[in-house]
């Protein structure tokens, strides 16, 4: 009885809590998290923190975001994440490319392996268009 009452105890406490700025349990994406491209000559690592910002190298370029990623996965594993630029350094990533600056948004939805130490990046919420995996450094 007294494991019923304290069970029932925290599932009413543990949301008012959070509600009330108790940080949330650590999404699966916070971390460090690396990929070797070009046949290894060309490496990105993405370090993804609690605070909902990120720092990403890719080749030359370093830039900070700020991102928003859905709490749960939708019904195929996706979560969604929406990553916006805050400064960069104007230096080319691994494919070539350059990012606009501060303000830039770009939204991909991304699939962790069940032991969540891989990350697979897509396009959209479909395996048709992706890149990765990305593994887990720490």
């Amino acid at each position: 009885m007294r494991t019923l009452l304290l069970t029932v105890c925290l599932l009413i406490v543990a949301p008012l809590l959070h509600a009330a700025g108790e940080p949330a349990p650590a999404h699966p994406l916070v971390g460090t998290w690396t990929w070797s491209l070009f046949g290894g000559s060309c490496t990105e690592t993405w370090q993804y923190r609690s605070n909902r910002t990120m720092l990403g190298t890719s080749g030359q370029e370093v830039a900070e975001k700020t991102y928003e990623v859905t709490p749960q996965p939708d019904a195929g594993g996706f979560y969604k994440l929406v990553e916006t630029v805050v400064r960069q350094n104007d230096k080319k990533d691994c494919s070539g490319a350059l990012l606009e600056g501060p303000g830039e948004q770009s939204t991909r939805f991304i699939q962790f392996s069940p032991q969540r130490d891989k990350l697979l990046v897509c396009e959209n919420a479909s395996l048709k268009a992706c890149f990765g995996p990305l593994t887990r450094v720490q």
